[in-house]
């Protein structure tokens, strides 16, 4: 690992995001400034070594960096190209395995039937006696009712959760620093810059027929695995000491690391709240607990499936070499509602450029089928590391501290787990 290499990336990396905070500010992109930071960064990348089996620390150091640096110059460099995004260069500037796209399919394949049987399971075993009807939040009784529970909810949530990740893992120190507030937009984020959780009205409550309000216990949960302990902490043990500033940092490149890792913490917190009496108690959801973590099992299956078969289709869009009839056969095969196969086709028929490349949003959403979590996971399992106890925090520290590209993310865990 060269020092001075590192220090002059963390000078050109600092100047990216001046660009950023420029263009935000201005509206207008600083094309000179620009092309003198791709300058600088493709002198370092020359300057760093070809690593393709790392072995020690500083060895990760530098091939991390290498990739993140050219990232960013084929980032910026397309920028100042003026050409379209074709689903390749949208599949680089995110980092997104292809490996991970290329599995979609055999897995759809796979599990089709216990996705069939899941649906069939839900609908014998639930009886909904009712709609949950959108929020009419243009409505100010019914804006400040949901207002009002939101701030309480999330507050005994907030607290509640915190205590109990404190007990089971080190970074659970860490969870105290973020502050949690409802928000009304539909999305819920979390937000670095002011260290904020903000949870979706829309998304946690719900009217019901006769007007009274309901609560989505699982998708507050959920949203707290996620956004929380996913996002968030893996913001904050990011921000602290011993990394260096491109590892602080997160980027493009950098994001479908990031949601692998928030994928996982939304199952993670679920077991640790069903191992946890205590805090079902203090969540005053013991009594219903069960059903909740139930409903969320066989809704995180059927979920699962959509969203791989929704990521299935998004690649079947960026290979220009099928038809339109030989989209809808490949999606027919896979699918479990016949109409979606059509009714995914019609609805983005106006989702591509004058060349026939996708919308450049719509490729991005493939960052989420990305699964370096898993990959890592097998490192730590074939060295007998699980996650419980000690190994646990071990394993929390490796996913949540740094902003890793997928294959970086899988080399620091096979590192860690080496006792490197």
């Amino acid at each position: 690992m060269n020092e001075v290499i590192v220090l002059e990336a963390e000078k050109l990396l600092k100047r990216i995001e001046k660009l950023g905070r420029f263009e935000s500010k201005y509206t207008v992109f600083p094309c000179k400034e620009a092309a003198s930071i791709v300058d600088g960064l493709n002198s370092l990348v020359e300057s760093l070594p070809d690593l393709r089996n790392v072995n020690s620390r500083g060895e990760l150091v530098d091939s991390e960096l290498k990739r993140r640096l050219v990232a960013e110059a084929s980032r910026i460099e397309q920028r100042l190209s003026g050409r379209h995004y074709d689903f390749d260069t949208v599949i680089d500037i995110h980092g997104i395995p292809r490996k991970d796209i290329e599995e979609l399919r055999p897995w759809l394949e796979l599990n089709r039937d216990d996705a069939f049987e899941s649906i069939e399971r839900l609908f014998k075993t639930n009886d909904v006696e009712s709609y949950e009807l959108q929020l009419p939040l243009d409505v100010p009784s019914i804006r400040r009712r949901a207002q009002e529970n939101a701030e309480d909810d999330i507050h005994r949530y907030h607290t509640t959760l915190g205590e109990m990740l404190k007990q089971l893992t080190e970074v659970g120190d860490f969870y105290s620093d973020i502050r949690a507030v409802p928000t009304e937009k539909d999305r819920s984020y979390f937000c670095p810059l002011t260290n904020t959780l903000a949870l979706g009205i829309p998304n946690i409550y719900y009217l019901n027929e006769d007007g009274s309000l309901g609560i989505r216990e699982r998708e507050l949960i959920r949203l707290y695995g996620h956004e929380g302990m996913g996002h968030g902490l893996n913001s904050m043990l990011s921000e602290s000491d011993g990394l260096h500033y491109f590892l602080r940092k997160s980027s493009a490149v950098n994001e479908s690391t990031l949601e692998s890792v928030a994928q996982f913490y939304e199952r993670v917190i679920f077991g640790d709240v069903k191992d946890s009496p205590e805090t079902q108690r203090k969540l005053d959801i013991g009594h219903k607990f069960e059903e909740i973590y139930q409903d969320a099992q066989d809704g995180n299956r059927l979920f699962d499936y959509g969203a791989r078969l929704g990521q299935y289709a998004i690649s079947l869009l960026g290979n220009k070499d099928l038809d339109y009839e030989t989209r809808v056969r490949l999606l027919s095969e896979v699918s479990l509602d016949p109409n979606f196969p059509l009714g995914f086709l019609e609805y983005h028929k106006d989702s591509f450029d004058t060349q026939g490349n996708p919308n450049y949003n719509l490729v991005s959403e493939l960052k989420y089928c990305a699964q370096p979590v898993k990959r890592a996971l097998g490192e730590f399992e074939k060295r007998g590391i699980s996650y419980e106890g000690e190994g646990r925090s071990l394993i929390d520290k490796a996913f949540l501290k740094g902003f890793w590209t997928p294959d970086g993310f899988v080399d620091n865990a096979r590192l860690i787990s080496e006792g490197k």
